[in-house]
């Protein structure tokens, strides 16, 4: 056998068109061994959305070197791949008789894997990423899209044919034993328009893994993806979270959020009159944006708000004066983890900036350091899957009023941040590591 050969078959032969992407080979091996391991038995093994056959050499792959007696059986027709497109299939066929030295074997098929049923020991899938609702919806002849809103909830909670798939992976997937490996979007993890998507799967299975792979996994795709393995018994409808941040969430969330209050959404919102309220230079009332603010450190602002009555038609929002003076932490909005500083000296200050009020029987200082530590920023990124997106992440006050703060039941450590982050605000890189190690400490990290 020769798989190396076999994958250069198949890296010649991916097949283009919407949602297809090509499956690196580290990730193949990855989902294989996550999926196949636990099993001593050669199983019968199902991609029903095979393409040129990425997954299925994964597991040749794994399977050559860590159960080579499984490789007789799967030559002998336990392994099957399905896919609608025949050229996909003639070079998923190439490639796998390549990587199991049985010239002219015949193991994928053409048929359409959400049509078809069965049972299998193993589903491994990485299905079309196509959604038929939201900003990049892509069209759906409507008696196709009823057929299968009705067959799938999983589809008619998220109509896309990623979650249909997924459904029908998990329904081709043998109760009692049977393993199913995917490759998705990695928002399915906790998004609640997907929460149907997750029933479909976990009243069939057990999420064992989840592993958040990143926004560049597959080539020419930003969307971030996940791997998620299920085994036997069943689960929720609960956030899939990667298995670290699932650790990480248990051991934080002993302790409070901030109340309500203490955040909000005050920022000068500029409507359609933004290019004539705001400038960088002129008469007007001094203005912060999101840029103006660094950790721990706040700038003097950079633009300017002109004080004059907009023309009919042109609308702005701004809050009293009084507002922006209560703020006593500013955070920059458009971050993937909280960014703030000392609202000192205050001006006024766009929608790019969000406030921090303080808190009852918190010192300020405190709050600001347990704001732009790493342990924060650890923990905002694992509540929250948008915020590890490259393109345009934000901070949200959702985000802020949810993050849980340990409070002064840790003691002496509550003393050692305040004066930690007043160090840090005018120290260097030694005084921001002390704070870091603090507040891990205080988290229980």
């Amino acid at each position: 056998m020769n798989t190396d050969r076999a994958w250069e078959i198949h890296a010649q032969s991916v097949p283009q068109g919407a949602g297809r992407v090509y499956t690196p080979r580290d990730v193949a091996l990855r989902l294989a061994q996550l999926v196949l391991e636990p099993l001593a038995d050669a199983p019968t093994l199902l991609d029903p959305a095979c393409g040129s056959g990425a997954l299925l050499l994964g597991a040749i792959e794994w399977a050559a070197q860590e159960r080579p007696a499984w490789l007789d059986r799967w030559r002998e027709g336990g392994l099957i791949g399905w896919d609608v497109d025949a050229r996909a299939v003639e070079a998923c066929n190439a490639a796998l008789a390549v990587a199991l030295d049985a010239p002219g074997g015949s193991y994928a098929e053409v048929r359409d894997g959400l049509d078809a049923s069965g049972e299998f020991d193993c589903v491994l899938a990485n299905p079309p990423w196509i959604s038929y609702s939201g900003r990049h919806a892509r069209g759906i002849n409507p008696v196709r899209r009823a057929e299968l809103a009705a067959r799938f909830p999983a589809f008619a909670g998220w109509p896309a044919l990623h979650t249909a798939f997924a459904e029908q992976c998990a329904k081709l997937t043998r109760q009692g034993g049977g393993r199913l490996g995917l490759l998705l979007p990695m928002q399915m993890a906790d998004l609640a328009g997907y929460g149907a998507a997750r029933r479909a799967i976990t009243a069939r299975f057990t999420l064992e893994h989840s592993i958040e792979l990143g926004e560049r996994a597959f080539d020419g795709v930003t969307e971030p993806a996940g791997l998620f393995v299920f085994g036997a018994g069943e689960g929720t409808d609960r956030a899939w979270l990667p298995d670290e941040d699932a650790a990480l969430l248990a051991s934080v969330r002993r302790f409070p959020p901030l109340p309500p209050e203490s955040f909000g959404d005050i920022g000068v919102h500029t409507g359609n009159a933004g290019k004539l309220l705001v400038a960088r230079e002129g008469e007007g009332r001094p203005l912060r944006v999101g840029r103006d603010i660094e950790p721990f450190k706040l700038a003097e602002p950079s633009h300017v708000l002109r004080d004059l009555e907009l023309p009919e038609g042109k609308y702005a929002r701004i809050a009293d004066e009084a507002r922006y003076r209560e703020a006593v932490i500013v955070l920059r909005q458009t971050a993937s983890r909280p960014v703030a500083a000392k609202h000192e000296p205050w001006a006024l200050f766009r929608n790019s900036v969000l406030a921090c009020f303080g808190a009852p029987d918190h010192d300020t200082d405190y709050l600001l350091g347990i704001l732009n530590s790493d342990a924060v920023a650890r923990i905002h990124r694992a509540m929250f899957r948008d915020a590890r997106q490259r393109s345009f992440p934000q901070l949200k006050i959702s985000h802020l009023r949810a993050l849980p703060v340990p409070g002064r039941e840790i003691g002496e450590l509550y003393g050692r941040i305040v004066q930690a982050s007043r160090s840090a605000a005018g120290g260097g890189p030694p005084a921001a590591a002390e704070l870091n190690l603090l507040v891990e400490r205080a988290y229980g990290l």
